[in-house]
């Protein structure tokens, strides 16, 4: 794929005279993979970046669409790009307050090809040993916690979690999953679980009339609440206000504080893609204290219960 090329200078004039601006790097077309995870843990391709400057900006901004990043030291910096496909970055230099000078920049970035989880997890090091083997579950790893610097804590317990097994796919979407909650200041998740081989409604597998529960493949976690590094605690059970029943899950109407806090956390996780399913207080009583999510293949929902339909629960 060719790169659509676009680089422009714009000159006005500044304290000591015009101002003028233009990449040195990244090169023009050039090519990236996001095969580190950035300082927030988002998987991401690490550019670095140099300016030629003509005058004297007293600030040059670095940004790529929406996101902004530190501004450029030394006529230097660098951008950690979360987005595949062409990716276009912005420097601007200020005079002040005002715009002195822009230039622009096409790039390309691309994934890893990785064959399997678990390469994944080790192309991003994420500390795992592989099983236990255990009924139901196709890639069991148990993953040394914290994964991607979020610590877990199961309810009740008085200490976070050690260790988390799970089928390596619901490891990989955690370590995605952890830049929304460091970039809101969560230093803690409590949940209540993730392997639990039984049908959904009870039961054990494979009698299971209304299906097989995801937490019997381990590709499921209910989580109960989240701690914020001020020790603020936002629960599930107490602080999600279920919406009207006319309201989508995602477009209701939310209370300020705390339900405000927990639905664009878990809205903004589901349209990244994390998981497949997210089950939250709004589809019935027996979902009222945690957020379900899971990976339940060809699945792509966040809403209420539809009739008798059941889901990953």
């Amino acid at each position: 794929m060719r790169s659509a090329v676009v680089l422009l200078i714009l000159a006005a004039c500044g304290g000591d005279g015009s101002i003028t601006i233009a990449f040195d790097k990244p090169l023009v077309g050039e090519s990236f993979v996001r095969d580190q995870l950035g300082p927030t843990g988002a998987v991401s391709a690490m550019i670095p970046v140099a300016v030629s400057v003509d005058g004297a900006p007293t600030r040059i901004s670095l940004s790529a669409g929406d996101r902004a990043f530190a501004d450029l030291v030394d006529d230097a910096g660098l951008a950690d790009l979360r987005t595949t496909g062409v990716v276009t970055l912005t420097a601007t230099a200020y005079d002040g307050e005002t715009v002195a000078a822009t230039t622009t920049v096409d790039v390309t970035v691309d994934d890893l090809a990785l064959a399997s989880c678990r390469e994944w997890l080790d192309a991003f090091h994420v500390d795992y040993t592989v099983g236990p083997a255990s009924p139901g579950v196709v890639d069991p790893v148990t993953a040394k916690m914290p994964i991607n610097g979020v610590p877990y804590k199961v309810v009740g317990a008085m200490n976070p979690r050690m260790s988390m097994f799970a089928d390596c796919r619901i490891i990989k979407s955690l370590v995605i999953a952890a830049p929304s909650f460091r970039e809101r200041d969560i230093a803690q998740v409590t949940d209540y679980g993730v392997y639990n081989y039984r049908c959904i409604g009870g039961g054990t597998p494979p009698n299971c009339p209304n299906g097989i529960s995801q937490h019997a493949y381990a590709m499921a976690i209910d989580l109960a609440g989240f701690t914020t590094s001020d020790s603020t605690f936002f629960s599930v059970n107490d602080d999600w206000v279920i919406d009207p029943n006319a309201e989508e899950t995602c477009m209701a109407p939310t209370m300020e504080g705390k339900d405000r806090f927990l639905h664009e956390l878990i809205c903004e996780l589901k349209a990244a893609g994390v998981w497949n399913i997210v089950l939250t207080p709004n589809y019935n009583a027996d979902h009222r204290n945690h957020f379900h999510v899971d990976l339940t293949p060809g699945s792509d929902f966040i809403e209420r219960r539809l009739g008798p339909v059941a889901y990953g629960d």
